[in-house]
């Protein structure tokens, strides 16, 4: 897949065929949320009990900034629950 593929990708915007679909199925949207959030916020939970994290390259991080960087998983991960919940319920 070349660069050109990726530009007409994100061109496409909120008429392209799939979000047309999520828009009219938005419980899925909410699921995958869920997924993703639920997965986030264990992972956050995990590292914050281990007490070491880990960065995008795989780097250990300890101390205050790894208990800081779990934080902001578990926070962020909560959040994409609650969208996920939202979506569902609302529709």
């Amino acid at each position: 897949m070349n660069i050109d593929s990726f530009v007409v990708l994100a061109q496409r915007g909120a008429d392209s065929p799939a979000n047309q679909w999520l828009n009219e199925h938005p419980h899925v949207l909410g699921l995958i949320a869920l997924l993703i959030g639920a997965a986030l916020a264990g992972s956050g939970v995990y590292e914050l009990r281990k007490g070491i994290a880990h960065d995008k390259f795989g780097n250990e991080i300890r101390g205050g900034m790894g208990k800081v960087a779990s934080i902001f998983r578990v926070v962020f991960g909560v959040a994409a629950c609650g969208f996920g919940l939202y979506k569902i319920v609302a529709g």
